[in-house]
């Protein structure tokens, strides 16, 4: 399999999974402690990671500025990054937090131009960034009630933006540092360092008095366990290290695209003309964002030889 085409391939996997997922967390939080679930989460898959990798695979263990740099990513990805915005879930629709999200390729974008230069993107592939935030903004319109009553939606609207900069800030840090470790590792540590302060929070804040735990909870942990961390989180960590961050953002446009495919298919939700016309102009979007920094990494690579 060529090269360039792995991470690719792990992008689009994350997305297609995450999209699944996305719904899953809506469930999720609706059934179990929004902390707790995050939690739960992350620190069983964190740990069938790093016991594959060092007692089946027999994995030198790492050093500690290898460890120190996974920490600092585990708690903005997956604390805040996360854990954060399935907490704010609890109290936002879920086509407001989709428009929220799809801020986050912008975010990403803007700072990559910043720090870290060489890995900023073309022209084309930000005209690819717009047309995805412009197609999401039509397909979430009819979700979206105007004006926002703040005084229910304030809370998620900003643990949904705290969630958002953490995402872009993490992603964006993740470039500046490289490691001959696998991306396994990396996912594996930042899942065990970034369940330790959701643990904490769930003791001081979340009660669980009237919680009990079912085969529904079970069933919702082990999908987003198996499929939303082991598989697409360690495939989005793949796909991190060997492409620009912005590139890799483009799965925020693809997520809830394909979250409103499966409700159209799972839960007979309805899909309109603005459904339709907002994923064409997202789908492009997120075409032309890689067919064009695809072609631009293929130039580089050849001239190099």
């Amino acid at each position: 399999m060529n090269s360039i085409s792995r991470p690719y391939i792990a992008l689009s996997l994350t997305c297609l999974i995450w999209g699944t997922t996305y719904l899953v967390n809506k469930i999720g939080v609706s059934h179990i402690p929004a902390m707790l679930f995050a939690t739960i989460r992350h620190l069983v898959a964190g740990i069938i990671l790093l016991f594959y990798l060092f007692v089946i695979r027999k994995e030198k263990f790492p050093d500690k500025q290898f460890l120190l740099f996974q920490a600092v990513l585990g708690l903005l990805l997956l604390s805040i990054g996360n854990g954060i915005g399935v907490l704010g879930l609890k109290y936002i629709d879920s086509g407001l937090s989709a428009i929220l999200a799809a801020a986050s390729p912008i975010v990403i974008s803007f700072l990559t131009h910043l720090y870290h230069p060489q890995d900023k993107i073309g022209k084309m592939a930000w005209l690819g960034i717009l047309f995805g935030f412009i197609g999401l903004l039509i397909i979430c319109s009819d979700k979206i009630n105007l004006p926002f009553n703040f005084d229910n939606n304030f809370k998620g609207i900003f643990l949904t933006l705290i969630s958002i900069m953490a995402w872009a800030i993490g992603s964006v840090f993740s470039k500046t540092k490289k490691f001959s470790n696998t991306p396994l590792m990396a996912a594996g540590f930042q899942m065990i360092f970034a369940s330790i302060p959701l643990a904490a929070y769930c003791l001081m804040f979340e009660d669980y008095n009237s919680y009990r735990v079912d085969i529904k909870s079970i069933a919702i942990w082990l999908y987003v366990i198996v499929f939303g961390s082991l598989i697409a989180y360690s495939a989005y960590i793949y796909a991190l290290k060997h492409l620009p961050a912005p590139i890799v953002s483009i799965q925020s446009y693809a997520n809830p695209i394909i979250a409103v495919l499966l409700g159209y298919i799972l839960l007979n939700e309805k899909l309109s003309s603005k459904i339709y016309f907002g994923g064409f102009i997202t789908l492009i979007g997120i075409f032309l964002v890689n067919y064009f920094e695809y072609r631009r990494k293929k130039k580089s690579i050849l001239k190099s030889i």
